[in-house]
């Protein structure tokens, strides 16, 4: 499992003097993404989301690297050809919205879309393939590791019924930079919980980039 391989990027990057940046990092992070609570049925999967794009996608102040990068390159000299490997790999994350095509013939793994780029992953990770059917719609974060794929632990599930607002939305930041395709994910991130929050409104009008909710 590559969390072994993540566990002293967190302890460094979280604590110390990083413990304030962590704080300010989560302000950031749930103003475009939403704001969960303890009791959310989704706190968990959005607390592992937001620590992804802490250490995977955020720039830390006075670095412009991220965690990952900015460890990477402190500590690439004395890395083993192995360790090497897994952690330039984890400086090249996939964090996308996926539609999922299908599952592996053995039932070990899937095959997942990414929306964004069109290109198909096999993911092998076969303790989550029971929460996923086919045609799901979810926002994960990719992971290559010693030369295959697995998902980080965070998941955000959209209502099938809004492939096509979704589907659209991301045609229209597709060719643009990564921090406009990030913000289009935190914003439909945003819309799914206001949809668990406010169920007996139209979903037509919570998946809108115009919504007053």
């Amino acid at each position: 499992m590559y969390q072994k391989y993540l566990e002293p990027v967190i302890e460094e990057f979280t604590t110390g003097e990083y413990y304030r940046e962590v704080y300010n990092a989560k302000q950031e992070y749930f103003d475009k993404a939403g704001i969960v609570y303890e009791d959310d049925g989704e706190f968990e999967q959005r607390m592992c989301i937001f620590m992804d794009w802490y250490l995977f996608d955020r720039d830390l102040p006075g670095v412009d690297l991220p965690p990952i990068k900015f460890y990477f390159r402190k500590n690439k000299e004395r890395f083993s050809n192995e360790e090497l490997n897994i952690y330039r790999d984890f400086c090249s994350t996939i964090h996308s919205v996926f539609r999922l095509k299908r599952f592996t013939w053995n039932k070990k793994g899937l095959v997942a879309s990414d929306l964004f780029s069109n290109k198909a992953y096999t993911v092998t990770d076969s303790e989550i393939n029971q929460g996923f059917a086919r045609g799901d719609i979810f926002e994960a974060r990719i992971i290559p590791f010693k030369a295959g794929f697995e998902f980080s632990r965070g998941f955000c599930f959209h209502p099938v019924d809004m492939e096509s607002f979704i589907v659209n939305e991301i045609k229209k930041v597709r060719h643009q930079d990564k921090g406009r395709q990030t913000k289009l994910i935190l914003q439909l991130s945003s819309m799914k919980l206001k949809h668990l929050r406010f169920q007996h409104i139209d979903i037509r009008h919570i998946y809108t980039l115009d919504s007053r909710f």
